[in-house]
């Protein structure tokens, strides 16, 4: 080998045998020099694994592990349809002049309104009778057992058949009189605009036929005695007279107002004489009602209680 120092050929060793210099400073430099290229390239190895990894994760991603929730098609619906029925039972008891202006855009609330409505006035009449049965045979009889005789099902389905042609016998006058007055509203506006302006009743009888099923509003048994057999001293009957004045509002003046609102509205000729004859023709269906049914349904009721 040559010394690095000398130049002189030398033995391999540490130390070169002519001059005395060492020998591995020529080896050192070379490792260094080899050190220095590993030391430069690594950074652009480390580079290009990064732009690997990269490429690979966007060619092939990582498969997400959190499965999406799944929706139930029908309990959506569901809740839409609640969501969009509250609204509409909100803005009329805020306002129930808005529903003059419904139109057929409305007919599946309006249906689940006249549901609402006949259901909750005789769930309202089924705990007063049931409250006063239960009273009655807790004074005249010692068998408890007679408290709890009234039939649900069977009163309930005839208190809602009484109940349907009680507040809309209004509505099917109101129909053949406009008809001859040539309105130009369809049945389903008619029938949307008349139950639209009976929601907050409906409310009311949604509160009042809850209280009366637990008892908290009730007939006095001592007070309808009173009432029966001995009126000159009996008290004035608020409650009788509150429940007579709502079912007239009911029955005869939400009928006139809708009448005399869509004759007013198209300027029809002789609205006065039409609303009269509209009334006269309610008074006359719910009096033919009762005669032909009502007032025997009402019999089946009270016989089934004993």
């Amino acid at each position: 080998m040559i010394c690095p120092s000398c130049n002189q050929e030398t033995e391999e060793g540490k130390f070169c045998t002519k001059c005395g210099a060492p020998l591995n400073q020529q080896e050192e430099s070379g490792t260094e020099n080899i050190s220095e290229e590993n030391s430069t390239d690594a950074p652009n190895h480390a580079e290009v694994s990064q732009q690997e990894s990269a490429t690979a994760a966007e060619t092939n991603p990582e498969p997400n592990t959190e499965t999406p929730q799944q929706v139930n098609p029908a309990l959506e619906k569901v809740k839409t349809g609640l969501s969009q029925y509250w609204n509409y039972f909100i803005t009329r008891v805020k306002n129930p002049n808005v529903a003059f202006k419904d139109n057929e855009q409305h007919l599946t609330n309006s249906i689940v309104t006249a549901i609402i409505l006949a259901l909750t006035a005789t769930l309202f009449f089924y705990g007063l009778l049931n409250s006063l049965f239960q009273d009655a045979a807790g004074l005249f009889s010692s068998d408890e057992s007679l408290g709890d005789h009234v039939p649900f099902f069977s009163t309930t389905l005839k208190g809602i058949l009484i109940f349907i042609i009680l507040f809309f016998a209004g509505l099917l006058a109101n129909f053949i009189m406009l008809n001859l007055a040539k309105h130009p509203a369809t049945f389903a506006q008619q029938f949307t605009r008349y139950t639209g302006t009976l929601v907050p009743f409906a409310g009311l009888f949604v509160v009042l036929a809850f209280l009366s099923l637990l008892g908290i509003v009730k007939i006095d048994v001592f007070e309808m005695g009173s009432q029966v057999f001995r009126p000159e001293e009996a008290g004035f009957p608020w409650g009788i007279s509150f429940i007579t004045i709502l079912f007239i509002i009911i029955m005869y003046v939400n009928p006139i107002i809708h009448m005399l609102y869509a004759l007013i509205q198209e300027k029809a000729k002789q609205s006065f004489y039409f609303t009269i004859i509209s009334l006269v023709i309610t008074f006359a269906v719910i009096t033919l009602m009762n005669n032909l049914f009502i007032s025997e349904i009402l019999m089946d009721i009270l016989e089934s209680m004993y």
